[in-house]
């Protein structure tokens, strides 16, 4: 059955999901639109198969179909709602991300899925995409590291272009290990966890961090942090959501309310899994 812009159903959910494996970063609702005709295209570049770019013959959706995950502790699914908080979707990727970006504040210079420039050192630049950016962009890149970012530092790298496949290989291969690691190291028993409850601590201290200890006596901004820490020792998994729910208190009105949506969104993927989001 071929697939194409306007067709419905369980056949699309189930490109869709494949599509995701590659990095397409859809939500998997079953309407194939201009998100999934995009997605198809990039399939075929990647996958090198033959056909028109704006519909999915029977060849092209057995090929996705026999991707493998991406990265199974969090699954294909995990991985498109780690890269939707960062950058929303594909298009969005290529029309503000794929070039470097400051996303304010004390943030440093940010490319790819979220990749602040600011933590990390020229070898770690180098051995994270070394293999993805030319001679020119990793010099101007190298420039740029250890120090917060501005609007005039990042005009100064607009010839810098990050494809959004070398971004989704880096933040796969490289970003999510690490930040697993990180939340393996900060709370028990997370292998015990199902896929999406890994996911939405894994989103938190990819933005957050997983220091512990607060800054502020008073303002408390770790205090949540703690507490996941001691449910999850105590195996109250149950109760964890509500402290993603609860740090909402520290980007309140007129704050951040990008923040604060996540924040929800990860209590929401903790409690109902992947398909409360259209992620499965």
């Amino acid at each position: 059955m071929v697939l194409r812009r306007g067709t419905n159903g369980d056949n699309v959910k189930t490109l869709q999901r494949g599509l995701n494996k590659l990095g397409a970063m859809l939500l998997v609702d079953g309407d194939f639109g201009k998100s999934t005709e995009a997605a198809v295209g990039d399939a075929r570049q990647a996958l090198n198969i033959p056909g028109p770019s704006e519909e999915a013959d029977d060849a092209l959706q057995a090929a996705v179909a026999a991707v493998p995950d991406p990265f199974p502790p969090l699954t294909a699914a995990g991985v498109t709602f780690m890269a939707r908080q960062e950058v929303c979707d594909s298009a969005s990727y290529r029309r503000r991300y794929q070039t470097p970006c400051w996303p304010g504040s004390k943030s440093g210079i940010t490319i790819g899925i979220g990749y602040d420039c600011r933590f990390v050192d020229i070898t770690q630049l180098r051995a994270d995409w070394g293999d993805e950016l030319d001679a020119h962009a990793l010099g101007k890149l190298c420039d740029v590291v250890k120090v917060v970012g501005s609007d005039t530092l990042a005009a100064q790298l607009n010839s810098v272009v990050v494809p959004l496949n070398a971004a989704m290989r880096v933040f796969i291969r490289r970003t999510l290990p690490e930040y697993l690691a990180n939340v393996r190291a900060a709370f028990p028993h997370v292998d015990e966890l199902t896929h999406s409850q890994r996911t939405a601590l894994v989103s938190l201290v990819y933005n957050r961090g997983a220091a512990m200890k607060d800054s502020d006596p008073v303002r408390q901004e770790r205090r949540e942090m703690r507490t996941i820490r001691d449910l999850l020792n105590a195996r109250n998994f149950a109760a964890v959501p509500e402290q993603f729910e609860s740090m909402k208190r520290l980007w309140g009105v007129g704050s951040d309310p990008g923040l604060v949506q996540r924040r929800q969104q990860e209590a929401d993927l903790w409690r109902s899994g992947f398909s409360a989001l259209n992620l499965e």
